[in-house]
Order: C-alpha cells, then sequence, then structure tokens
C-alpha cells in the first residue's frame, strides 16, 4: 500500500467532508521535510459531517487499524459519533487517524478551523490545515517521544515561516 494523503483529502473534499489535517501531514504542508506514515483529520462532528465522512471512509475501503490487522466493520455516522478521543484507520491509500480531542489548548473543530491556514495541495484541492503554532502546540501536550523529537526542527520551520512573511 502507497501512502497518498493527497488521494485522502481528495476523496474528502469529494464527499463534503468538513476537517482540519492536523499533525506529521499538517508540518509538511507548511515545508517540513520530517516523513510521516499517516494524515491525522479533525472533522466536525455534526451530524451531516459524519455522514459525509462515512462515505469517504467507506469508498477509502477504511478498517480499524490494530495491531493484530484491519477489523473490517460498518463505518457510519453513528459508529463514527460514539468514537471519544480517536479512530485508527486503516485504508487504501494509506493510513488515517481521526481524531477528535486532539492535545493542545484547541478545543474541537471550530477553534482548530479558526487557525487553520488553507492550502492548494493540487489545482482544485484545498485543504484547511492546522496553523504550525497549533500544530507545535499539539505535539509540545501530547508529549510523546516521537513528537517531542520533532519540535526543535518544527520551531525553525515556524520562525524561517515568520521570517519569510517579514520581508
Amino acid at each position: 500500500m502507497t501512502f497518498d494523503p493527497v488521494g485522502i483529502c481528495r476523496i474528502m473534499n469529494d464527499e463534503g467532508v468538513r476537517y482540519v489535517v492536523l499533525g506529521g501531514f499538517a508540518a509538511i504542508v507548511h515545508g517540513s521535510s520530517l516523513p510521516t506514515e499517516d494524515i491525522d483529520l479533525l472533522p466536525s462532528r455534526d451530524d451531516k459531517n459524519l455522514e459525509c465522512l462515512a462515505r469517504a471512509l467507506n469508498r477509502l475501503n477504511a478498517a480499524i487499524r490494530t495491531s493484530d490487522g484491519p477489523v473490517h466493520t460498518t463505518l457510519d455516522a453513528g459508529f463514527i459519533k460514539n468514537m471519544p478521543n480517536m479512530l485508527n484507520l486503516t485504508t487504501d491509500l494509506g493510513d488515517v487517524d481521526l481524531v477528535f480531542s486532539p492535545a493542545g489548548p484547541l478545543i474541537g473543530y471550530e477553534q482548530w478551523n479558526e487557525n487553520a491556514v488553507f492550502a492548494q495541495l493540487e489545482p482544485g484541492l484545498i485543504i484547511a490545515v492546522a496553523s504550525i503554532d497549533d500544530v507545535i502546540e499539539s505535539k509540545t501536550k501530547a508529549n510523546r517521544p516521537k513528537d517531542l523529537r520533532t519540535l526543535p526542527y518544527l520551531e525553525s520551520l515556524r520562525d524561517e515561516l515568520r521570517h519569510q512573511s517579514e520581508e
């Protein structure tokens, strides 16, 4: 399986899903060269959006990702709505983590979306991406070793982006 985050976003957008890209792929969109193996999405949890999300996940042939391998189940709006914090999935285009309660000071889709920037991944494909400051704050609050290792690089990237915007 080839990881294709652009393809994942294309299907999300095709189905009308409202979401913000978080984590490593958000950092890549901001210019990071650090690798990532999945895409973290924070979807709006309103009923209509969860129905759109379920359609997109079914198009992606999503299954729950476990250490014992994928578990196929019906991924409908009701199932997704009952997930409290996170849902780790594997799809035909790579791993997708649905993050409902990201680490950091922001709560929920609306706050993350308010701070998001919009990026064009390819012609006609525009996505909402967490701000670099919010990515850094979230990784700091998550306090996982893999996130802490990336912080000096991401902070340097943030400083470079700020410097470029001042010129």
